[in-house]
């Protein structure tokens, strides 16, 4: 190293050093770089980076609005296979809520910032769900961009991210190169901050596509560590929200364990504000049929397994995806309609091509939809959910209000 950039390192671990990531041409700056959780959202942040070798999986944290010296913290390091790429895997623990970080890889290269997630709702929560993301790059960048205009708290997505995965095709693992290079240098908020990402499986990540095992998965499970080697996890944002991500037969079937595992999971929070579970084959399709074809089997499952659980825990909205149009139905309840059940949005078209629903099929439980990329703004008050969906003009075309249960069944 120069003299002067080891005097720039230096004084930058002391605090005397003020110059940002425009001074330097030499920063270290990972091409893929993005965030999630495993833990608390309110006391943890996971990083997620990658590079050629294996090098040590070291993080530098600290509070933004109070930097002192500069925390460690060590993970894991994962081969990425078919790639000379290493996965890097860091839990930061011990963090305060509502509270912006700045990240590094060493001191004196370029930083990073995160904000912690509240404890509760004394303030409006914020996030964005969609699926179905890169079919076209400049689709995704664009919804990628706009996504990150909204200052969410954290974007979920339910499968189908790079498109890697195509039947039993092999896997082109460079598309999760695109996928990533977009994420980390779009998906910024208006003041700097990357926004984390939670993902559950999609047909596109599975060779074989559904009804396999998670070794047919690889590039997935090597690359989130949420939701884990299980397959399906749920992530707890105190007793106001809580995210189900499951998986809809890709890897794990959805009767049997997942099913037994969603009862338990769901019983143990009653109590919780807002339960929202996110998945990619829809159990109430906008375009594909529910009877027949592929998914038919599976619809039929999530319909018989997991539809009564939601109805029986009081899950008032639920997210899909994979057909690659926009969904609204009416509130279900027992396979009927019923105000009191549940609403299902989806239907994963966020970078994707669309399709269009036939008007002379109308499905009965189909309130709107249309041939049209979207996501989904979920803002959280204490005694109201208001959920817009915001196609790729920036504009807000239907929306839901819901009284949020203080007490639930």
């Amino acid at each position: 190293m120069h003299l002067f950039a080891r005097i720039i390192c230096i004084l930058h671990i002391f605090g005397v050093c003020t110059a940002t990531g425009a001074d330097r041409s030499d920063l270290y700056d990972p091409p893929a770089l993005y965030l999630t959780w495993q833990g608390d959202p309110a006391h943890t942040m996971t990083v997620c980076w990658q590079t050629v070798g294996d090098t040590p999986p070291a993080v530098y944290y600290r509070p933004l609005k109070s930097p002192g010296t500069w925390l460690q913290m060590e993970g894991v390091n994962k081969p990425f296979k078919g790639t000379r790429l290493t996965v890097h895997i860091t839990e930061l623990k011990g963090l305060s809520p509502s509270t912006d970080y700045e990240f590094c890889f060493r001191p004196g290269d370029r930083e990073f910032k995160f904000r912690t997630a509240p404890a509760d709702l004394s303030e409006p929560v914020r996030f964005i769900s969609g699926g179905d993301v890169y079919h076209e790059r400049k689709w995704m960048d664009a919804m990628n961009a706009m996504a990150a205009k909204f200052d969410p708290l954290f974007v979920v997505i339910g499968g189908d991210l790079a498109y890697s995965g195509d039947k039993d095709k092999p896997e082109k693992i460079e598309r999760w190169g695109d996928y990533f290079d977009s994420w980390k240098n779009k998906a910024v908020t208006p003041d700097g901050r990357l926004v984390p990402l939670l993902v559950s499986i999609g047909n596109h990540e599975v060779s074989g596509s559904w009804h396999q095992v998670p070794e047919k998965a690889p590039s997935f499970y090597t690359l989130f560590p949420m939701p884990g080697s299980q397959g399906y996890n749920s992530l707890d944002f105190g007793r106001y929200l809580t995210i189900l991500l499951l998986d809809s037969s890709h890897t794990h079937p959805v009767e049997g364990a997942q099913t037994d595992w969603l009862r338990h999971t769901l019983a143990s929070r009653r109590d919780v504000l807002n339960i929202f579970p996110v998945y990619h084959i829809p159990a109430y399709p906008s375009i594909r049929s529910d009877e027949t074809g592929d998914n038919a089997d599976i619809t039929k499952s999530i319909r018989t397994n997991w539809c009564p659980l939601f109805d029986k825990y009081g899950v008032k909205i639920a997210f899909e995806n994979h057909d690659h149009a926009y969904k609204r139905t009416h509130p279900i309840q027992g396979n009927k309609l019923n105000p009191d059940g549940v609403t299902y949005l989806g239907d994963g078209a966020w970078g994707v091509n669309l399709r269009t629903p036939d008007p002379k099929k109308p499905r009965w439980y189909v309130a709107q939809s249309s041939p049209t990329r979207h996501f989904y703004l979920v803002t959280l008050h204490p005694k109201m959910r208001h959920i817009v969906a915001i196609n790729e003009d920036q504009q807000v075309f239907d929306e839901v209000y819901q009284s949020v249960a203080q007490d639930r069944h």
